[in-house]
């Protein structure tokens, strides 16, 4: 740099000015340290003009990528309107919302199939169960043995009740069904007794 006084003239040597951070540094102090040193030394000066310092630019020194964004966008919204710790606690919480808001939407799609399937699963059950009775009921049976029968028929139809009515085709299937053998085993069981009545 070359300062002239009168005919003379001085030539002064200096050194770049840097500021050097440790990788480990928080982005939240960094963009602090930034916006202070901009506000205190980014103003003209008797050796630099407005703007010099401090810079984006350094040709020997990776800038940091909080450094970069900063450059780019300047602070965040955040930091312009709340102090430095709060700062730190509401992005931690608008993570934590994003995050759970990512996670929820496709559990949120996900139930109504589990729910379904879940039904679908219990009506399987029920079924299978009706059918070992209808099964049955083609045997010859005794009348102790129709009335264990009818007994299990009233445990389906007790375990029935947990369906839903909004389901009403599905509920009033298997109640048509459950009834349908209800009125069989009544029948076959007045026959037995009558039967047994008969031969004793």
């Amino acid at each position: 740099m070359m300062l002239a006084r009168n005919t003379e003239a001085v030539f002064l040597r200096m050194t770049t000015v840097r500021v050097l951070i440790r990788d480990d540094l928080h982005p939240q102090i960094v963009s602090l340290l930034l916006q202070t040193l901009i506000k205190e030394h980014g103003g003209p000066g008797i050796f630099q003009r407005a703007g010099e310092f401090p810079t984006q630019t350094d040709p020997e020194y990776p800038m940091a990528a909080s450094v970069t964004d900063f450059y780019r966008n300047g602070p965040s919204f955040l930091q312009r309107y709340l102090p430095l710790w709060l700062t730190v606690y509401v992005q931690r919480a608008i993570a934590v919302l994003v995050t759970a808001i990512a996670i929820g939407i496709p559990l949120f799609n996900f139930a109504p199939k589990l729910y379904r399937w879940f039904l679908q699963d219990r009506m399987r059950k029920l079924y299978t169960r009706l059918r070992v009775i209808e099964k049955a009921m083609q045997e010859k049976l005794t009348a102790p043995q129709l009335t264990a029968l009818q007994s299990d028929l009233e445990s389906i139809d007790q375990a029935s009740a947990i369906l839903p009515m909004r389901h009403s085709e599905v509920f009033f299937g298997l109640k048509r069904d459950i009834d349908s053998t209800r009125t069989n085993l009544a029948s076959r069981l007045v026959e037995a007794r009558s039967l047994a009545a008969k031969v004793a």
